[in-house]
């Protein structure tokens, strides 16, 4: 019996190395993709949590009569109240030691279970 090669089998071995292959960039490429997604939702928090607290900070260094707070807000950062919230911003007034030192701001934006997202401290001179 006469054995024929045709170049089947080498046609069939080189098409699953271009199958294996693929398979493992496209594993690349997916994880690639999911920690983007998973870094794009953390740079959204952060970016929502520093326009928060510059809000907080500019309205304390606008106003004289400023007292300290606490708002809740949802996913998509809508203010809600407290039953329903999965952020808060905490703003705290601190009243200077001593005449001539400045008074202090403490804005802390957070998550519902006090895991820290981002916090500023602001100084002002007292008229």
């Amino acid at each position: 019996m006469k054995n024929r090669n045709n170049g089947s089998r080498i046609f069939m071995t080189e098409l699953m190395f271009a199958i294996f292959f693929f398979i493992i960039v496209s594993a690349v490429c997916i994880q690639c993709f999911a920690g983007s997604f998973a870094k794009s939702g953390e740079a959204k928090e952060i970016t929502e949590a520093v326009n928060l607290a510059s809000n907080a900070a500019e309205d304390y260094l606008c106003n004289d009569n400023y007292t300290g707070f606490t708002n809740y807000y949802d996913d998509n950062w809508n203010l809600v109240d407290d039953s329903e919230a999965t952020y808060k911003v905490t703003s705290l007034v601190i009243e200077p030691e001593s005449e001539g030192m400045c008074q202090t701001m403490h804005v802390v934006v957070s998550t519902i279970s006090d895991e820290e997202i981002y916090s500023l401290a602001v100084e002002k001179a007292l008229k």
